[in-house]
């Protein structure tokens, strides 16, 4: 990082200076020597030496972290891309660079699943998350639709829920045919609808 940032024409004046945290890291490289070898350590007051010299190049990492991020910051203004690359160019690296999620794809896999642990007024649906789900926290919720046709257009809904699994149950005595659909939502709002099941349900 030392070399990184020496004559870096993006960081002009770093703080602490690289001189000054090249001082720091000598420091704590000739404390771990004074402290001794694993199996032949030395005493208390070399080990609290160890730990104070530690912290101070820890703190000033953390500075020097600081300054690097506002620098690139005023420079690259809102081009997250130009800010990225100065960033790299002191030395440090990006942390958890951000993926945009974007709109979901339509759920996987969405079939009735047939238990005998379910009532026979009960249908059970299952599916896996869209293929673009970036991790399993950007699916917020799904909406599940139903309909007596098989005409999205007129569906209602359902239910909502946070898990790939919804049971539905039927509460009149007479069996129904009921198309369902499952849209994933994130923050930008619903997804892709899914393609469509037809279940038949018995009656209670």
């Amino acid at each position: 990082m030392a070399v990184s940032l020496s004559g870096n024409i993006n960081f002009l004046a770093p703080a602490p200076a690289v001189a000054s945290l090249q001082s720091a890291v000598t420091a704590v490289a000739a404390a771990i020597g004074v402290w001794g070898p694993k199996g032949n350590r030395g005493g208390h007051a070399a080990l609290v030496d160890l730990r104070f010299k530690a912290l101070t190049l820890a703190d000033m990492l953390k500075a020097e972290a600081q300054y690097v991020q506002n620098t690139a910051q005023a420079a690259a203004g809102i081009d997250y891309a130009l800010m990225g690359t100065i960033i790299t160019s002191s030395g440090f690296s990006l942390a958890n660079a951000r993926t945009p999620q974007g709109i979901l794809e339509k759920v996987q896999s969405f079939h009735q699943f047939v238990s005998r642990k379910l009532n026979k007024n009960e249908a059970k649906l299952k599916w896996k998350k869209p293929l673009n789900v970036v991790n399993r926290g950007n699916v917020k919720e799904y909406k599940v639709l139903r309909n007596i046709s098989t005409d999205f257009t007129t569906a209602v809904e359902a239910g909502i829920t946070t898990k790939t699994t919804f049971t539905d149950t039927n509460t009149t005595a007479t069996a129904v045919k009921w198309t369902y659909w499952v849209i994933a939502y994130n923050t930008n709002g619903a997804g892709v609808v899914s393609d469509p099941v037809t279940v038949d349900v018995l009656g209670v």
